[in-house]
């Protein structure tokens, strides 16, 4: 199997399901991505052995058409359609007759932006799109509205590298919980981190052994979260970041703004509790309230501190019993599906 990549930045999770494909099916990558982002600097040799990775930036979509044109692609999987080059390559290869799959990871908010895009999809992202491979449930209903159902609708888009995470489950198993509220992400004002911050504030003021809260990311807001009492880690590299959830028993995603959030399924797959803001797209997947952790309206900081005194004051056992919950919904999702859904979705080519 020949797979063409058109990725907007690789992440460290989207890799480790283009290696399970190649260990699943021995698959060859030809992969276009843009550059890291600066508050998200991953090491390049996180991309070590995916296959041929090159600068999307370097090359003009006639450049790119070409070198798929030479690699003879069983395949397309393209991250939406955000860029106007990646959507003239695809014109060009599905006119060919080579499958397109894009990614969609936007919730249907039924905004009137999206009810145009319902009207006009199949005049526009029908012409170069055969499948929309959406991550989860607020993400299918957008990709009904424009049209693509049944065998044009894959699930699943997202997994974290769940093996490194998870370890079979053997953090969770038995043992004293850890104590602590985490945070991973950019610190930038769609992730809610004044949310977090006063939020964190208020908790402190409630009891008299507060859990600390670690964060670890990079951007603007540093110096909020550092102000509010925060032990602030910097940027942690994908490999280092089952240590540091190994430190805690429950993950913060405060978000105003989570089209999905693979990092709460990372923290879901080492066994931390949860508390995710009503934004969080996997939350419906992954969350279920007083299970295996709490919910609350994004924005407000008093509601996330109340979910906080509640984890606060809950028994070991309980918190255990919430670890548990977390791991089991996490395996929903794995590299090793990821890799059946496209190998088993798309349709054979006689070449």
């Amino acid at each position: 199997m020949k797979l063409l990549v058109l990725s907007t930045r690789l992440s460290g999770y989207m890799i480790a399901c283009l290696r399970e494909l190649q260990r699943s099916s021995s698959a060859q990558l030809l992969v276009f991505a843009w550059p890291n982002q600066v508050d998200a600097p991953f090491g390049d040799e996180m991309f070590d052995g995916i296959g041929d990775v090159r600068n999307r930036h370097a090359y003009v979509p006639a450049d790119i058409v070409a070198a798929a044109q030479d690699f003879e692609p069983d395949a397309v999987l393209v991250s939406g359609w955000q860029d106007a080059g990646y959507v003239k390559v695809c014109k060009v290869l599905k006119a060919s007759g080579v499958p397109i799959v894009a990614g969609c990871d936007t919730q249907w908010t039924g905004s009137l932006r999206q009810r145009i895009a319902g009207i006009v999809a199949p005049l526009y992202l029908h012409k170069f799109i055969d499948v929309l491979w959406v991550t989860g449930e607020r993400q299918r209903q957008l990709a009904n509205k424009l049209g693509y159902y049944g065998d044009c609708c894959w699930d699943g888009y997202y997994s974290c590298d769940f093996d490194c995470f998870s370890k079979d489950g053997s953090r969770v198993d038995t043992g004293e919980p850890p104590f602590g509220f985490l945070y991973v992400g950019r610190y930038v004002p769609e992730k809610g981190l004044d949310t977090l911050a006063a939020a964190y504030k208020s908790y402190c003021r409630q009891v008299s052994d507060p859990w600390p809260l670690v964060c670890a990311g990079s951007g603007g807001l540093r110096e909020l979260l550092v102000e509010s009492g925060a032990d602030d880690r910097g940027f942690v590299q994908p490999h280092e970041l089952p240590a540091l959830l190994a430190e805690c028993a429950c993950f913060i995603l405060p978000s105003r703004f989570e089209p999905w959030g693979v990092v709460a399924h990372e923290a879901a797959a080492a066994g931390l509790a949860l508390i995710l803001s009503d934004k969080c797209g996997s939350g419906v997947h992954l969350l279920r309230p007083n299970l295996n952790g709490f919910e609350f309206h994004a924005g407000s900081a008093k509601e996330l501190a109340e979910k906080m005194l509640l984890m606060h004051r809950l028994s070991q056992s309980e918190i255990l019993d919430m670890k548990k919950a977390s791991y089991n919904l996490s395996s929903q999702y794995t590299p090793r599906r990821w890799a059946s859904i496209l190998i088993d979705g798309l349709p054979k080519r006689d070449k």
